[in-house]
């Protein structure tokens, strides 16, 4: 696309702000088509599996770096944000953040009733006012697909609303409002009706079945056979879609596929997933302890002999604090997020972000546009809420090449006692095939003007020879308190008591024998004051030198290896 022509496309997009109808964002979509065309050359569609990846239909392995979108599944009927921004400027923003798919989320009463959607949710985007939910849905799609982002639709609810909880009526993948059959033609009737757009990739079958699901066992719970039955149907009418079976207990279970694995009527559809929350976890203490937990729910379809292909498609953090995103402090969400986002980049899994909206929908605990404390953009939708959230997803893109990552070992914090040691594990984790030889190297920074730095040490290298992650112990040397020379002076009247003492033993002879021993006495004082602090005799005196002043600290790790950039990672520590 030249830039006269995409200027043009600029005019039309903006004039859209402006319109009565949203029939000029059809112009807008046109325009924009060349782009999207320019961007799908180098992905040829449709996708399919081949082993444990999703692949073009050349072959070429395609990574998934997306984002959920949710509101359309709720009480608004529409995806959220379009109160604050014009839609081509959301999808504008978050391309521009390196976003290549989202997971679109939708409601069995959104498609059934299909109702018009309020203009309060709209005020950003009056040319969609007075149309109904899926007309806008539609428009959203092709405003995605015109920017390059394939799109996953999801099932999340049945009934429209906030998700999720064991007695919000969601809980399976039906209820008694929609029922299987209404479950089954919903999800034909999407199929169908982007069947001839490329970028709609995928069908996420139902979001987070819970309790009383389950993976085989009664044919009114059993998540497993009702996923193979909707998987085919939706394959029935749209063969080039995906198919993602999520797992049990909120999507945090897939150990049943190790014995009942899901089978559908086409090869090189199936993709499993998984959702992965900090919350859900008691606290861990190392990299190998995160593993460790996940690997018999969903790792092992990941690390196992027989890798499946996998999908996270929920995992978020707070968007408050940068201890969010980066902390060695179990309590932290941080602390969890560094474990998960290098466990990522280690196998090249494909994941999705929960979520990408500023602000949340109607029936959230806080109501409509309100703050959402997960998300990706701001309040307004112009931009990041937390910068250190969106760097570090965007480390987590593929794209970003080989590499290594740095974990801490989690805690409650290292308090150190003035002339002691401790020492804590790193944990090297490889990006992205990633193997070498990996140089370390640390430093500590302290309070301004602090005494008697602690000192650090690592390993010189670490050697990484496949995708598992080594450990490396960093330690920590604090200075106590320690006698020191210093130039000094004889204490005043030392000599002067010596030499009066002696005087007084002369003028009392008859008791020589007690005086004998104050003559001992009194010429060992000087000697004992040297002892004390004082003089010691050539001129200098011994006061204590001052301990490692106490206050918070950090050891700085830094990795470095031929042909990748470098990275570091903080250690605080405190000194007390």
């Amino acid at each position: 696309m030249t830039k006269s022509s995409f200027s043009s496309c600029y005019l039309i997009v903006s004039l859209r702000r402006r319109a009565v109808s949203w029939r000029l964002m059809v112009l807008a979509s046109l325009c924009l088509g060349g782009l999207a065309a320019k961007v799908q050359a180098a992905q040829a569609f449709p996708l399919h599996t081949s082993g444990q990846f999703i692949v073009d239909s050349n072959g070429a392995r395609v990574h998934i770096n997306a984002f959920n979108w949710y509101g359309a599944e709720g009480q608004d009927y529409v995806v959220e944000g379009l109160q604050a921004q014009p839609l081509s400027s959301i999808v504008g923003t978050i391309k521009g953040m390196g976003f290549n798919a989202v997971r679109l989320l939708w409601s069995n009463q959104m498609v059934e009733s299909n109702p018009p959607v309020g203009s309060y949710a709209l005020t950003a985007n009056p040319g969609l006012e007075g149309e109904n939910a899926l007309t806008i849905f539609d428009q959203v799609i092709q405003a995605l697909a015109n920017a390059g982002i394939m799109v996953i639709l999801d099932n999340h609810v049945s009934t429209a609303g906030w998700c999720c909880s064991l007695t919000d009526g969601n809980e399976l993948w039906y209820n008694g409002s929609y029922p299987e059959s209404s479950w089954i033609a919903d999800w034909q009737m999407l199929a169908q009706r982007y069947e001839s757009n490329p970028w709609v990739i995928g069908a996420d079958l139902r979001n987070e079945p819970r309790s009383p699901a389950t993976w085989g066992g009664s044919s009114t719970t059993d998540w497993h056979a009702a996923a193979e039955r909707g998987g085919n149907a939706v394959l029935s009418v749209n063969p080039s879609m995906l198919i993602f079976v999520e797992g049990v207990n909120y999507a945090g279970d897939l150990s049943g596929v190790a014995s009942l694995p899901v089978q559908l009527n086409l090869a090189n559809r199936l993709v499993y997933e998984a959702h992965d929350y900090g919350f859900w976890y008691s606290g861990f203490s190392s990299y190998s302890a995160y593993v460790n937990k996940i690997t018999p729910k969903w790792g092992y379809l990941v690390t196992g002999s027989n890798p499946q292909p996998l999908w996270i498609g929920e995992f978020g953090t707070c968007d408050s604090a940068n201890t969010c995103v980066d902390s060695t402090y179990s309590s932290d969400l941080g602390n969890w997020l560094d474990s998960m986002s290098a466990y990522v980049r280690d196998y090249g899994i494909d994941w999705s972000y929960w979520a990408i909206n500023g602000t949340t929908e109607t029936g959230n605990a806080g109501g409509f546009n309100t703050v959402e404390g997960y998300g990706v953009l701001n309040s307004t939708w112009n931009g990041s809420a937390l910068n250190a959230l969106t760097a570090r997803l965007q480390s987590m893109m593929v794209s970003a090449g080989a590499g290594v990552s740095l974990v801490p070992a989690g805690g409650t914090g290292t308090v150190i006692t003035p002339g002691r040691s401790s020492s804590t594990t790193l944990t090297i984790v490889p990006a992205n095939g990633f193997t070498g030889t990996v140089n370390l190297s640390c430093t500590v920074s302290g309070p301004t003007g602090a005494i008697d730095l602690p000192q650090c040490g690592v390993p010189a290298s670490e050697t990484i020879s496949g995708p598992g992650a080594v450990s490396a112990t960093v330690s920590i040397t604090t200075t106590g308190t320690t006698a020191k020379n210093v130039p000094g002076r004889w204490l005043p009247g030392a000599g002067g008591v010596a030499a009066a003492g002696f005087l007084i033993l002369l003028g009392n002879v008859r008791r020589w024998r007690q005086s004998l021993l104050s003559l001992l006495v009194i010429v060992a004082i000087p000697f004992a004051l040297q002892g004390c602090g004082g003089s010691n005799g050539t001129g200098t005196t011994t006061p204590s030198s001052p301990s490692t002043t106490a206050g918070n600290y950090a050891v700085t790790v830094t990795a470095s290896a031929t042909g990748i950039s470098s990275v570091s990672e903080q250690i605080p520590f405190t000194v007390q």
